[in-house]
């Protein structure tokens, strides 16, 4: 088995970078960040012209009829670039609804996320939200009519999503299930938050009394929901991290000291090549979860687990040894490492840090 893309996935990638370094490129970017807003031209343009959110959705509920790795390669390159695009939170939002929801709910939601007329967030972060004990939302009510109450902090794209897939407590109170939750549905109150990371804005959202639809509740489909994002996370890192070697790569050649590129001291060398040997090793990880994704494997939970703990490892390695070889400069404002370096510690706690996916390692396989 070979764990890279395909010519034609490639071909797709490069047309897709050459987009982004035209339309999104990092003063565009940075200019973005200082605002804490997300690239709406962009983000029409990938939805309407590439019809990259739904590109894995099967074509009779709007989407493309691709596989889950080209998916993969949007995120890499959306990573590469920070592109503060809602690419991840849209598809969790559509992955939780084309698992959990009825046919009905699937026909009526799920193109408008495929498309990108809609931008849909999956408010959860980390699987404590899963546990009922952990869930910061309570849902009431019989049949069909469920109310949501509570807080839910750190969504992503919180600000500007149209449809939040929320988890919440069942009235029985022994299960967490999914409910989507209209942005403008009564009792909802979203509020823009600080966030370390300047290109992924998060919001915290209240639900008062809020009408909610049921998704579900089956455990094992809401994991397996969770283990897609982690992947995608995983992906995103990956092409965020090759970005980092390159930009340390061209500043080695660049910067002069002592009459001399200072690509061509040892104490740059190795930082230069202990980031490509970590990229070369993650990437094969997330290569491997990406393609099980991609055929369904029962092996899912096991690679999911192992691409998010080294990937979001290997963009940490990255990003921090990219700030020392630009020196001083690379603490600033002005240069771009640090814009890595705060998605890189953006991602690393998402449904938990590499020690935490480490321990669910050692579970799952009974060590």
């Amino acid at each position: 088995m070979y764990f890279e893309f395909n010519e034609d996935q490639e071909e797709f990638r490069a047309s897709l970078r050459r987009l982004l370094s035209e339309r999104a490129p990092i003063t565009r970017v940075r200019e973005l960040a200082e605002t804490r807003e997300y690239d709406a031209d962009t983000w029409r343009l990938l939805a309407s012209d590439m019809g990259v959110p739904g590109i894995h959705v099967p074509e009779d509920l709007g989407g493309s009829g691709f596989s889950f790795l080209e998916t993969c390669v949007v995120v890499q390159e959306l990573g590469r670039a920070l592109t503060p695009v809602p690419m991840i939170t849209t598809i969790g939002a559509m992955e939780a609804i084309r698992a959990l929801g009825s046919e009905v709910q699937r026909t009526e939601l799920v193109p408008g996320l495929a498309s990108g007329e809609a931008i849909g967030t999956l408010a959860l972060s980390a699987d404590r939200d899963l546990e009922v004990d952990g869930a910061t939302v309570r849902a009431s009510g019989e049949g069909d009519t469920h109310v949501l109450t509570g807080r839910v902090d750190y969504v992503a794209f919180g600000t500007i999503a149209d449809l939040l897939v929320v988890p919440a407590v069942t009235p029985s109170g022994d299960a967490v299930a999914l409910y989507v939750v209209e942005a403008t549905a009564p009792g909802v109150s979203i509020e823009s938050r600080e966030t370390l990371d300047l290109t992924r804005p998060l919001a915290s959202v209240d639900l008062s009394e809020t009408p909610a639809r049921l998704l579900g509740s089956d455990h094992a489909a809401i994991v397996r929901i969770v283990d897609l994002v982690r992947i995608l996370l995983a992906n995103e890192a990956i092409g965020s991290s090759k970005a980092v070697l390159d930009m340390a790569v061209d500043y080695a050649k660049q910067r002069v000291q002592f009459n001399r590129p200072i690509g061509s001291f040892q104490a740059i060398k190795h930082k230069c090549a202990d980031m490509a040997i970590a990229i070369e090793s993650a990437e094969a990880t997330v290569m491997f979860a990406s393609m099980v994704a991609a055929d369904e494997s029962t092996e899912l939970r096991l690679a999911a687990l192992m691409a998010k703990a080294q990937g979001s490892e290997c963009l940490t390695l990255c990003a921090s040894q990219n700030i020392q070889v630009h020196g001083g400069i690379g603490f600033t404002w002005e240069a771009d490492p640090h814009l890595y370096f705060r998605r890189a510690k953006a991602i690393e706690p998402l449904f938990g840090s590499k020690m935490h996916h480490n321990d669910m390692l050692a579970d799952l396989v009974g060590i």
